[in-house]
């Protein structure tokens, strides 16, 4: 009886400890604890990208001696070394000899590849400006060259309204002119000036639409000859090259646009 009259008194005892502890724990202030949230980086799920390529004979590959798809197969193989990219896929449309009023056409018929895209490169222009050196070689003017560059901006305004109605969320990056008519051109002294009006021209166009990037690559052409194939128009392998890395390096500048919609 003793026995059990102990164990009913340690238990009373530690049932009132239980009870301070708790009313003592109830006095003290709550913990105030904040959550801060992060913001998980772009690259942090890399993802699967799907690339389409427009554009004329610098899309295809022209003047590449290393056969290897030019600027676009070389940009390839710098953003698979991106950690932010899982896969990478390419559809390359790039046809010699395409000018800017062509290329509507292209677009149209490949809807469903514009549709899937979530990057898509363009090369244009180089070809509108050889019709008019063509045409009116014996009387070029930069005048002329002006009024033929509004016309080339309405159809830029005009194919990207385009692609924009067939897919909303693509990044769409232009790669601007550069002057390969210095030799051509002798009785055009303003031929750079040219150049930086239809590059200008186009870039205020891209300004006017959303997740789109301008490329200069103009500099890396000017004043080299060994950036250029033969024919002294079209890049060589290092002229490619060093378009692909420019190119590369806008997106890195830019990968919030590119790789912060994409889903995983």
């Amino acid at each position: 009886m003793k026995k059990w009259g102990l164990i009913f008194l340690l238990l009373l005892y530690c049932a009132g400890c239980s009870s301070e502890q708790a009313i003592n724990a109830a006095s003290l202030p709550e913990r105030q604890i904040k959550l801060t949230p992060r913001t998980v980086a772009n690259d942090f799920f890399p993802k699967d990208i799907r690339v389409l390529a427009l554009g004329d004979s610098l899309t295809e590959g022209v003047g590449d001696h290393e056969q290897k798809g030019g600027y676009v197969s070389r940009l390839r193989q710098q953003l698979l070394q991106h950690k932010g990219v899982r896969t990478l896929s390419v559809i390359n449309f790039g046809k010699r000899g395409l000018r800017i009023s062509k290329l509507d056409d292209v677009v149209h018929e490949h809807a469903n590849e514009v549709r899937q895209a979530d990057l898509i490169f363009i090369t244009i222009g180089g070809n509108d400006m050889m019709k008019i050196v063509r045409s009116h070689f014996f009387d070029l003017s930069y005048t002329l060259f002006e009024k033929e560059q509004k016309r080339f901006a309405e159809r830029l305004d005009h194919l990207l309204a385009m692609i924009r109605t067939y897919n909303q969320h693509a990044t769409i990056v232009l790669v601007g002119l550069y002057n390969p008519f210095s030799n051509l051109l002798p009785n055009i002294p303003e031929i750079n000036d040219v150049i930086k009006l239809w590059n200008n021209g186009s870039k205020a166009v891209l300004a006017r639409y959303d997740r789109t990037i301008f490329v200069n690559v103009k500099d890396l052409f000017d004043g080299r000859d060994d950036v250029l194939y033969s024919d002294q128009f079209h890049p060589n392998e290092v002229g490619y090259e060093l378009i692909a890395r420019r190119v590369y390096e806008q997106l890195q500048q830019h990968e919030e646009m590119w790789l912060g919609s994409l889903e995983q």
